[in-house]
């Protein structure tokens, strides 16, 4: 609901799309962090209790946002909300405790898709309360739904019984998150402090060493809560790689740039125009299209074919790209590029879970989807933060427009990952790497990743 209102915050706090911006970074930050936590909590105490802890969290995080006064009280609020970014992992770890080897693949694609289709209702409800009531109102819908939601999660299967929560690695599931900000915060201010002011020099490098010290203390624990030596194996690294590509370009970049180019005013050099009620029916009738879309992509994923999948969905966020670029100035030309790019989304949101559930075994379900959660809303927050800061380099002097060569830089980053993003996927194998037939593919290549970082087999 928050894509569709940016453009009334941005109004109402008379601030810059970079500074606004954080009210869905921090959002997705905290959703990162949830995510990992959430698997593995979920694993000790039952995914469905779990669930409904979160889902209270994210309550809270509505009330704190509906009631603030300041852009920064609704950061605070929305990144409690993001708590709520353990929902999905989550999810997927009940449908594998609950459904057939052979009913999965289409389940986690459906679980997708109708994640997608939240989305594309969201636009509807916040489009209209924007135009009626205001922005702030969106967080009273938020939390009802939330309530609506906790209560229905008790009606869930009970959860398998637990041994109990393990030791669990705290640190490594917290720690990328400040980092990742730090540096983002940076980037953020460049354009009021310069890049060559030592604040901006600061809060960049600080960053990148509190993710180096992130990565150095989760390669030394036993059982780390973010295990990034997921990346090792060829599959799993390889769709951890495309998920961070797809998710800063597709999926963090074009979420928020098509609310703000239909709600910009057509006498800026980039905008359409509309309503933000326009804009959220255009969107919700073009997110329904990518939920009857996803069960397709989970019938193509089946038998261990969801790089399949994904290549079709890379393709589509490429050249959806191109086609955003080409198409900004007509409502028809640019509705029919955020159709192939919902068409990417699509099948890139209900592949990639695929492709994760085919390269573990059953028990590693959760800590793997987390990894992928993480992954996934990491770099769409980042790639949000750093396209709104683009866009704010490239305003109108005196406006909050900006010109159409900085949305021309803007999709022709997001073609440029997208593109990557396939070229990886070239490389996976299709199959699972965790079945008994390949388990000595499986060995060759850990001893393969292990040669060259200089570690053990047993630990690649």
């Amino acid at each position: 609901m928050m894509y569709t209102a940016l453009p009334s915050v941005i109004e109402h706090f008379k601030t810059t799309p970079g500074n606004a911006g954080w009210v869905l970074t921090g959002f997705l930050l905290v959703g990162a962090a949830s995510a990992a936590i959430s698997g593995r909590l979920g694993d000790a105490f039952g995914r469905r209790n779990v669930l409904i802890v979160v889902l209270v969290a994210s309550i809270a995080g509505s009330v704190i946002s509906l009631t603030s006064g300041s852009l920064g009280w609704l950061i605070a609020g929305r990144s409690i909300q993001g708590l709520a970014g353990g929902l999905v992992p989550l999810c997927v770890g009940i449908l594998r405790e609950n459904l057939p080897k052979k009913s999965l693949p289409v389940a986690v694609a459906t679980v997708a898709g109708a994640a997608m289709w939240g989305g594309a209702a969201g636009n509807v409800i916040s489009g209209n309360i924007v135009d009626h009531w205001g922005w702030h109102d969106i967080f009273v819908v938020a939390a009802i739904l939330a309530a609506v939601t906790a209560v229905g999660a008790f009606f869930l299967p009970a959860p398998t019984a637990k041994p109990g929560l393990e030791r669990v690695d705290w640190l490594g599931g917290v720690l990328f998150a400040p980092g990742i900000a730090l540096a983002l915060y940076g980037v953020n201010e460049s354009s009021t402090w310069g890049w060559s002011n030592g604040k901006t020099l600061g809060f960049i490098v600080g960053g990148i060493a509190v993710l180096a010290l992130w990565i150095a203390w989760e390669l030394r624990v036993d059982k780390p809560l973010i295990n990034i030596r997921f990346f090792l194996n060829r599959k799993l690294g390889l769709t951890l790689v495309a998920t961070a590509l797809v998710s800063f370009g597709t999926l963090g970049v074009s979420g928020f740039v098509g609310q703000l180019i239909m709600q910009t005013p057509k006498m800026a050099p980039v905008g359409l125009g509309l309503s933000a009620g326009s804009a959220g029916d255009i969107s919700f009738a073009i997110g329904a299209l990518g939920f009857l879309a996803a069960p397709l992509s989970g019938r193509i994923s089946r038998h261990g074919r969801a790089r399949n999948a994904f290549i079709v969905g890379a393709i589509l966020g490429l050249l959806a790209a191109v086609l955003s670029a080409l198409l900004l100035s007509t409502i028809v030309g640019f509705v029919i590029s955020q159709i192939v790019l919902t068409g990417a989304t699509s099948f890139m949101l209900s592949s990639l879970p695929n492709l994760i559930v085919e390269g573990v075994p059953g028990a590693s379900t959760s800590e793997a989807q987390g990894v992928y959660m993480v992954t996934q809303t990491a770099f769409s927050g980042v790639g949000t933060s750093l396209g709104t800061v683009l866009l704010s380099h490239y305003l109108v002097t005196g406006t909050p427009f900006s010109t159409r060569a900085g949305y021309n830089v803007l999709f022709a980053m997001v073609a440029v990952v997208a593109a990557i993003a396939l070229a990886a996927a070239l490389f996976m194998r299709n199959g699972s790497l965790r079945d008994a037939e390949d388990e000595d593919v499986l060995e060759a290549e850990r001893e393969t990743f292990a040669g060259a970082l200089g570690i053990t087999p047993e630990t690649a």
